[in-house]
């Protein structure tokens, strides 16, 4: 407000000097605070002269008259703190999308109560526009409450003075200087020189990182989780804050490693919540986070720590979030991580297990097998993964067919399923059988319990049918005994019948441990000690069609024995061959000393009934070997009857001979190298008996040792001759009572059975019961015709019919002369036959006598080969019937065939019928 003075003249002022004053009131009285005077006020203004009178003692002052004023309403604003775009009052700092708070005082520094609008504005010039509001401060603290208004109108009473706040809020894409002003007005007044500047700056932008290293891992190991925030802005960023929440993962079996945490700068915090964070690692954490002040543009802040697969992990995919937040800024940052073991297999050709699959590296050929010969082939089985598994190996044919055997490294057969360690290796090794010719291709999978699975192939380009002929021979010819010293010689012949040729032939002869290597053809070497000495000869290649042939000479070694059999084989392998394959056996049997049997008689005489006692002597001549299967033949001269139960060994009783023809034979084991054993039994002399009494009896058996030549004795005689004077009136009547299963009338020891307890009648009513053999006796019988009868009664099955007698079933009509014999053949059921068939042999000084049985299953054939002399270059082949299989012994004979009785038995098997089971032996000689 502007004051207008006045001033009052005074009139009548002569001379001197004087004063004028002037007094200014106001009322009512005004705060001493107010810019103006409140209206309405009234001024009253009076003027006062003082002067120095002329006169002494006149008036020395003088007043005016009263003037009156009355003060009239003035408006005015003011706001401070004033700023101008050029000198801001106030300034802010923001980054983009932040807000900022400018505090001012608006003033109504007019005379009376008024209402002041405000408004808020960006000034031109301004980089960018920032949103405002206007916020009555009614707690003067310059922040904008929640509970305060927006405001645009402030009433205050003279001098009275208001907080008011400018918030701003920068745009997300602000950037530079934006000045905003707050403008009051008062009538026609403003007051708009209350300028700020919102200065924003470039913006921060941060991006997040994360990785597992590794991604993929196997439960019990551990992966290291690195997060890394970047500001990729042109402006530094406020506080930073990176934060990774690992709840999720702990609780599907992802565990944090305590004491693992790092941070390239900041302060780590910890949570095991996810709710309250601090610095100190407790138990059980769940979370961590990075916080920085800043992070400058270009700047990175980066987290560590690690992480544990437990085996609950196992198969699980991890997917873990990262964020990084500054201001109203968030990003995230994700990585996964899988945990599962890897599980793998491979196999392939030996020390290459993991030969690319279906390529040539992964497949083994050879050129060619033979049906029936294993072929192997070499792999490497591998666990390529990281876990302990079980693996199964197979074998099928995309080519061919075959059998197929798997062993290990031990030769063994392959244990499966076969565990292996992770990295570890296994030796499998499968050899082939080719079942057809052609082609042979093999596909070898291994397999893992888990899953995997890997494939090589073997391929044999062609099988062949059928082997490379080996034929070996031997001189002196087989069976021909040898002594020590003799000379051997071995012929080998090989011949390769294959339209390919054999590669790698190699051709190995072990001679028998008691012959000695004296001699080879070309190209032959010898190895070993004496008795295990081998010949070899390397062949090298056999053509197709090619036959070679190898000879060697040995010695019979003193280490040989009487008995023995040299056996000699020699074998052939090559590449395509590699599992040996032998030729035929060729023997030898060593044999320098023969049995030799003596022969003597109780008596030298005898009459009809009487007793008569054979003694035989029998000695084994070989100082080194064993007799076995010893059989003695004695043949008792026509009307002399073997009184059973007589028979003793060494003085023990021995069991019956057996009877054959007349001939009884005694089975009495084994002599021993250089023994001696005696034989006894006793005869009857019989009304038949005439002249002279001559008992031949003769010895055989096999060598021991292997070699089952049969070794004969000398033949002994025993002479006792007849005393006819000495003919008693009287006679003994006896026989045997038995079930004659093969129905040929004769009692067959061994085939058919002795009756005990039955009932034999002799006419006049003498009755005799049979022992446990059979037999009956009647003594003091008179000579004459005489009449028997056997109790059907006693007797199991019915008497055989005898034609003579009538055809009386059991009874029998007989002439009694000395000692006579009848006996009662019983005819078995028809199931129980056992039936015998017999044929005879005779080739000038030579007889063979053929026997055959039916036994359970097939036949036992009995050959008695009795000659008048030695006989050299001997053979002997009683051919088997189509089909049948041998049981037990042997059918074939050679070498010299010594003078007298041998007997040879065997046993065959056949299903045919009898009369295409008998066949006919062969023989021949050198004469």
């Amino acid at each position: 407000m502007t004051h207008s003075p006045f001033a009052l003249l005074l009139p009548g002022l002569l001379a001197g000097a004087f004063a004028v004053g002037a007094q200014a009131q106001t009322a009512p009285a005004q705060p001493a605070q107010a810019l103006q005077t409140p209206a309405g006020t009234e001024i009253t203004n009076q003027a006062t002269a003082t002067f120095e009178p002329l006169a002494p003692g006149g008036a020395a002052s003088a007043q005016s008259n009263i003037v009156r004023t009355v003060v009239q309403a003035v408006c005015a604003v003011s706001v401070s703190p004033n700023g101008t775009v050029q000198a801001p009052g106030q300034s802010a700092t923001l980054l983009p999308g932040e807000g900022a708070t400018f505090a001012y005082t608006v003033v109504n520094s007019g005379n009376d109560r008024f209402s002041l609008p405000l408004t808020a504005r960006t000034e031109v010039g301004s980089a960018h526009a920032p949103t405002t509001r206007l916020v009555l401060d009614a707690n003067g603290n310059g922040v904008a409450d929640p509970r305060e208004g927006l405001v645009g109108t402030l009433t205050l009473e003279a001098g009275a003075s208001a907080k008011v706040l400018l918030v701003v809020q920068a745009a997300d894409s602000a950037e530079g200087d934006a000045f905003v002003n707050l403008v009051a007005s008062c009538g026609g007044l403003q007051d708009a020189d209350n300028v700020s500047r919102v200065r924003v700056g470039a913006p921060p932008v941060l991006a997040v990182r994360k990785s597992f290293s590794p991604a993929l891992l196997r439960p019990g190991t551990e992966t290291t989780v690195t997060v890394t925030t970047r500001n990729q802005g042109r402006g530094d960023s406020r506080e930073v804050v990176l934060t990774d929440l690992l709840g999720e993962q702990i609780a599907q079996g992802l565990e944090f490693v305590p004491g693992s945490a790092r941070a390239s700068a900041g302060i780590l915090e910890y949570t095991s919540d996810g709710v309250a964070w601090g610095t100190g690692e407790a138990a059980g954490v769940r979370g961590l986070r990075v916080r920085a002040a800043s992070l400058a543009a270009g700047a990175e802040l980066t987290l560590t720590f690690r992480m544990r697969a437990t085996e609950a992990a196992e198969n699980r995919s991890f997917l873990n979030v990262a964020t990084a937040a500054t201001g109203r800024q968030q990003t995230q940052g994700t990585a996964s991580a899988d945990v599962r073991y890897q599980p793998g297999v491979a196999i392939g050709p030996v020390g290459e297990p993991e030969a690319p699959e279906n390529t040539p590296a992964d497949t083994q050929t050879r050129p060619f097998a033979v049906v029936g010969q294993e072929v192997c082939f070499d792999h490497t089985l591998k666990n390529t993964g990281d876990v302990r598994d079980l693996f199964t190996v197979t074998v099928t044919y995309p080519q061919g067919a075959a059998t197929a055997r798997l062993t290990g490294a031990d030769g063994a057969a392959l244990a499966q399923p076969l565990p292996l360690d992770p990295g570890a290796t296994a030796l499998v090794r499968v050899c082939y059988d080719a079942a057809q010719a052609g082609g042979l291709e093999a596909l070898i999978t291994a397999a893992g319990t888990r899953g995997t699975r890997n494939t090589t192939r073997d391929v044999i380009q062609a099988v062949e049918a059928g082997l490379p002929d080996l034929v070996k021979t031997v001189s002196p010819g087989p069976g021909e005994t040898v002594s020590q010293g003799d000379e051997l010689t071995y012929t080998l012949q090989v011949r390769n019948p294959y339209t390919r040729p054999l590669t790698g032939v190699t051709v190995l002869d072990p001679l028998p441990g008691h012959v000695d290597f004296v001699e080879t053809s070309a190209g032959g070497t010898v190895t070993g000690e004496l008795g295990r000495q081998t010949v070899t000869w390397t062949v090298g290649t056999l053509a197709p069609g090619e036959t070679r042939t190898f000879t060697v000479r040995a010695r019979v070694s003193p280490r040989a024995v009487d008995g023995e059999a040299l056996r000699n084989v020699f074998n052939l392998v090559s590449t395509e061959l590699p599992t040996p394959l032998p030729s035929n056996e060729v023997q030898s049997p060593v044999w320098s000393a023969a049995l030799r049997v003596s022969k003597a008689v109780s008596s030298a005489q005898a009459a009809p009934g009487d007793r008569l006692t054979y003694t035989l002597r029998i000695q084994n001549l070989s100082a080194t070997t064993a007799i076995v299967n010893a059989v003695v033949t004695d043949t008792p001269a026509r009307g002399l009857s073997y009184l059973p139960g007589t028979s003793r060994l060494g003085g023990q009783p021995l069991a019956d001979p057996t009877v054959t023809n007349g001939a009884l034979r005694w089975a009495i084991g084994t002599l021993p190298a250089g023994g001696t054993l005696e034989l006894t039994y006793q005869t009857r002399v019989s009304a038949d008996a005439a002249g002279e009494l001559v008992n031949r009896v003769e010895v055989a058996g096999d060598g021991a040792g292997g070699n089952v030549r049969a070794i004969a004795s000398n033949v002994a005689t025993a002479v006792t001759r007849l005393k006819l004077g000495a003919f008693a009136p009287l006679a003994d009547l006896l026989g045997t009572v038995y079930v004659d299963r093969n129905r040929n009338g004769l009692f067959d020891e061994g085939f058919d059975t002795p009756v005990e307890r039955a009932r034999v009648i002799l006419a006049g009513g003498r009755l005799a019961l049979t022992d446990a053999a059979g037999r009956y006796h009647f003594a003091q019988v008179p000579l004459g015709t005489h009449a028997l009868r056997l109790d059907p009664g006693s007797a199991p099955y019915p008497p055989l019919s005898v034609p003579q007698d009538g055809g009386l079933p059991g009874t029998r009509t007989v002439h009694v002369r000395g000692l006579t014999g009848v006996d009662f053949p019983l005819a078995p059921l028809t199931g129980e036959v056992m039936a015998v068939r017999r044929s005879t042999l005779a080739v000038g000084e030579l007889s063979i006598e053929k026997t055959m049985q039916a036994t359970a299953g097939g036949y036992r054939v009995t050959l008695r080969l009795v000659s008048a002399s030695d006989l050299a270059d001997f053979e002997l082949h009683d051919a088997l019937p189509t089909g049948a299989v041998l049981k037990e012994g042997r059918h074939t004979l050679s070498g010299t065939l010594k003078a007298g009785e041998t007997l040879l038995t065997y046993d065959f098997t056949f299903t045919g019928g009898m009369g295409a089971a008998m066949t006919d032996p062969a023989v021949r000689w050198r004469n």
